[in-house]
């Protein structure tokens, strides 16, 4: 049902919040670039699951673009990029790599090489690119046959919920690899089999 869905992300929100404020990470370039990505991510998070709740969904859907290129980003902050290019970025001087570049450099890393960032990509980024531009996808979502409203799928509507949750916990996981906590790690992960024991995402 998904009043239970949107209440049990309710407190995946709340119990993601709180760990995070037991983080403690060290002050440096890299982890005040990536540190703030993965926060970024996890509000964007936050706004997803509420605005589900007051059934505001165009601005949800909208959003989990965003929330997963803050997440991808951070871990490429965290753990590809060069001094140099954090400086820079930190600086406003320049951005990072395309989304594409991103993906490709983690994926040489043991962590990401089994090609789950770029499998996530392939399969829904046409559809979250849609959403967030009020493209096609979503312009059909407020046409029914008797006017313009809002008419959104509740399967739909789960899998938004589902893939925000899990990127705000994969950023919180990031979170606590910069603050090199693995106990803090396991916890989430703990966590996150509470609250997906299927562990599907994308």
């Amino acid at each position: 049902m998904l009043t239970d869905d949107i209440a049990r992300s309710v407190c995946l929100v709340e119990d993601l919040r709180a760990i995070v404020h037991e983080i403690d990470i060290p002050d440096n370039p890299r982890t005040r670039a990536a540190g703030a990505c993965f926060a970024i991510a996890q509000e964007y998070h936050q706004a997803i699951v509420r605005l589900i709740e007051w059934k505001l969904y165009a601005a949800a859907f909208a959003l989990v673009r965003l929330e997963f290129e803050a997440y991808v980003r951070g871990e490429w902050l965290s753990s590809c990029a060069k001094d140099n290019e954090i400086e820079e970025f930190l600086n406003g001087n320049k951005e990072p790599p395309k989304i594409n570049c991103l993906i490709n450099q983690l994926e040489t890393l043991e962590l990401f090489n089994v090609g789950v960032l770029s499998e996530i990509k392939e399969k829904n980024w046409r559809a979250m690119c849609d959403f967030t531009h009020t493209g096609m996808l979503h312009v059909q979502r407020w046409n029914k046959d008797d006017g313009i409203q809002a008419n959104y799928f509740q399967d739909e509507i789960l899998e938004v919920i589902n893939f925000a949750s899990h990127i705000a916990s994969f950023s919180v996981i990031g979170l606590a690899n910069l603050a090199d906590n693995e106990a803090l790690i396991h916890r989430i992960i703990e966590l996150m089999d509470e609250n997906f024991p299927d562990r599907k995402i994308g």
